[in-house]
């Protein structure tokens, strides 16, 4: 029997209101109903479109259950919204009851926009309820269906009367979600080490796939190794933390599972960065030891290595304990528990708070900050992004191709496969497209993820679409998936591309798009959306979204219009090393200031326009410099490159007070006044205002870069700063 748990139920008005629940299945219906006063308080709302399960259906019917059959297709909001202010003037909640629609796995609500916007500006008030359904296991920890262990019911606060009261009643739902998933049992006291030991003992003939030379290793046989290298970690260091330099493969995979196994903070180093910004990571995380491997160090020589006697070559630290001793552990796991194995191998008991790993920012502020994250925070990240995927466990392969310094990497690569039951094969390089495409066609990979550059790779290699048509889910991550990138996947492979959005504060994503639901010719169910074009898709479970203004961390009254997206979840960062909450600008309370632009749709689907300094606000408008770059590229009738940008625009201080926009450009070598006509022709032609027009052009050599390939904004603001003899300050 489910176990049932009700929240808020002492904040239920005794005046009656409209009752709005997120999903509703015979179990939440009963315990609605008694929370609420008994049968003779409530009357159950059905809308023709979307009717409840054969259950409830059932049940009304027993019951004779007071209530209305309303068509909105044929009635009209009017006549709804009249049938239900006779139910509450006679003393009694009106329940919406939401029916099942074709939907993704693991949404927040059943509701379609439509309905859940049906009462906005109507005189009814309206008390959301949340309904989270939970397993005590990992695969399905998150679900949205019966059978489940756990059934918690949550009455969230009245929302009064009038405009956004659907999106009033989402915002609720995702801020009682938020609340839920951290005190679901396994993410309380997650004990990630122990978790990880006995999801590998449950899955011993597991498969890790090195995709350079398809050799395999066993999961039995990689935790045996993971057991080994601790005692590694012990003899090299007694420091709390560990540097990784190691790219995706089974030596990148064992070193972090050494590290959680020993208590040790694992700390993914970028080794693409320059030496500036290594040094002052190695600084920031109090570094001083580094796992990597002996054929990396000689491959990766552009990078700033450490010396020598700080690097601990995991291969030949390996090797020198001999097959022997491998053996040995796999027998010694065989016959052991987990926890015994744990306590016979020494394996340090970790507390849910603990830190557990540290990556870094990429630095597109200033420079790279390190954000600590928990056993708790990786474990809500594995389980909000496994309750999104329809997959299946010893059928199913995923792709690692991403390092573990990336969130996508350390969350989809490692602890996903491990925890779920999941094969993997691994590949050190994301945009070797030829061989990515004949690993996918040859495994049968159901998950990739990779950043827009690798797909590229891989589209461009691609000889037919046979050779990606296993693919489920091919996640986008780590930078703007560009639409002609999409639009090229979809044409000519039939692949839909799936944008995620997501910050190394946020594990692995706040939001990614799902496959669109099987739609089914035997039924008229409404389908709800997955994606929407130009957009990401909807949050994952866990996280809540907040659209505040520019300059505030207050909710926005309308969060369909661009403002500030903020972030709060068991998964989002609530410090960086050295810097506590109450210090950085960037937190408020339990809320992330992610720095970027976008807004949520009436149907719960977040849309991300660019970086908050990429804005420029003149007067109500807010101008985005990504979009107005693609329009400069058309206007000078210039095809802009993949490796190299041929203008920019910044936002300088203007000398009669405001902001005005500045054209970066390689393409020009003089400035004449036909170029600025040509702009001003060009916005206006478009029908936009003139003022999106720059109001300078500074001819450059080249436009500067972060190494990740992004604008670096600050070099370019200052030096336009500098060429137009701005001061600042």
């Amino acid at each position: 029997m489910s176990e049932i748990r009700i929240d808020g139920a002492d904040g239920i008005p005794a005046q009656p209101m409209l009752v709005i629940p997120n999903r509703v299945d015979l179990a939440t219906m009963l315990e609605l109903e008694k929370a609420l006063g008994g049968p003779g308080r409530v009357a159950w709302m059905v809308e023709n479109t979307l009717m409840p399960g054969e259950a409830i259906m059932n049940h009304l019917r027993e019951t004779r259950s007071p209530g209305f059959v309303c068509a909105l297709n044929q009635q009209g909001r009017d006549a709804v919204v009249m049938k239900a202010r006779q139910q509450l003037e006679r003393g009694r909640h009106v329940v919406l009851l939401p029916g099942r629609p074709l939907q993704a796995p693991g949404n927040l609500t059943d509701l379609p926009a439509s309905l859940l916007s049906l009462f906005d500006a109507t005189p009814l008030h309206a008390m959301p309820v949340y309904a989270g359904m939970y397993n005590n296991y990992f695969d399905a920890a998150i679900t949205t269906r019966e059978p489940y262990d756990l059934l918690h019911i949550t009455f969230c606060p009245p929302q009064r009367a009038g405009n956004q009261l659907g999106v009033r009643v989402q915002a609720a739902w995702m801020n009682a979600q938020v609340t839920q998933l951290e005190q679901l049992p396994m993410l309380e006291h997650a004990n990630l080490p122990e978790m990880l030991v006995e999801a590998m003992l449950r899955n011993p003939r597991g498969r890790l796939i090195d995709g350079i030379d398809d050799s395999t290793l066993t999961y039995r046989d990689m935790l045996s190794a993971a057991v080994m290298a601790t005692s590694v970690l012990e003899k090299h260091s007694t420091n709390a933390r560990m540097g990784i330099i190691l790219p995706p493969g089974k030596l990148g995979i064992i070193a972090n599972l050494a590290c959680l196994l020993a208590g040790i903070t694992a700390v993914n180093i970028n080794y693409t960065t320059t030496r500036e910004q290594f040094e002052h990571m190695v600084k920031q995380a109090g570094l001083t030891r580094f796992i990597t491997d002996t054929r990396f160090v000689n491959k990766q020589r552009q990078f700033s290595w450490p010396p020598s006697r700080d690097l601990i070559f995991l291969d030949q630290e390996l090797a020198e304990q001999g097959p022997w001793r491998l053996k040995a552990w796999n027998t010694i796991s065989k016959l052991r528990t987990p926890q015994q194995l744990m306590q016979h191998a020494d394996v340090a008991a970790t507390a849910p708070g603990a830190e557990a790993a540290v990556i870094f920012t990429g630095g597109t502020d200033d420079k790279p900050l390190g954000v600590p994250l928990t056993c708790r925070m990786l474990l809500a990240a594995a389980l909000s992004l496994r309750s999104r995927l329809q997959l299946n466990p010893g059928h199913d392969i995923l792709l690692s191709v991403l390092p573990a310094y990336m969130p996508a990497g350390l969350i989809a690569g490692i602890l996903l496969p491990l925890l779920g039951g999941f094969d993997v094969v691994t590949y050190p390089t994301a945009t070797a497209g030829k061989r990515l495409c004949t690993l996918i066609d040859q495994y049968a990979i159901a998950l990739a993820t990779n950043t827009p550059a690798g797909i590229r790779a891989m589209l461009k290699a691609a000889g037919e679409p046979r050779q990606l048509s296993h693919l489920q889910y091919c996640l986008s991550s780590g930078a703007k998936l560009p639409a002609s990138l999409a639009e090229a996947a979809t044409q000519h492979f039939g692949l839909k591309l799936l944008e995620s959005y997501g910050t190394a504060e946020v594990l692995p994503f706040a939001a990614a798009g799902m496959p669109a639901p099987a739609t089914d010719p035997d039924t008229t169910r409404p389908t709800l959306p997955t994606t929407r074009q130009g957009g990401i898709g909807a949050p994952l479970p866990g996280v809540a979204v907040r659209i505040t203004g520019l300059y505030t961390p207050e909710p926005s009254p309308t969060p369909s219009k661009p403002g500030l997206v903020w972030l709060k979840g068991p998964a989002v960062t609530s410090e960086y090393l050295g810097i506590s909450n109450g210090d950085s600008p960037r937190m408020h309370g339990q809320w992330f200031c992610t720095g970027d632009v976008g807004y949520m749709t009436p149907d719960g689907l977040l849309t991300i326009l660019g970086r908050k300094v990429r804005f420029t606000q003149m007067g109500e408008e807010m101008i985005p410099h990504v979009q107005l770059e693609e329009i400069l590229y058309n206007i000078f009738n210039v095809t802009p490159e993949e490796n190299e940008r041929k203008l920019a625009v910044v936002s300088v201080p203007s000398r009669t007070g405001g902001e005005e926009l500045v054209m970066l450009s390689t393409l020009h070598k003089e400035v004449t006044p036909s170029d600025y006509l040509t702009l001003r022709y060009g916005v206006t032609n478009l029908h936009l205002p003139s003022s999106w027009a720059p109001r300078h052009i500074i001819p450059v050599k080249f436009i500067p870069t972060l190494p990740n390939g992004k604008l670096d904004y600050q070099t370019c603001f200052l030096g336009a700063c500098r060429m137009l003899k701005i001061k600042l300050g």
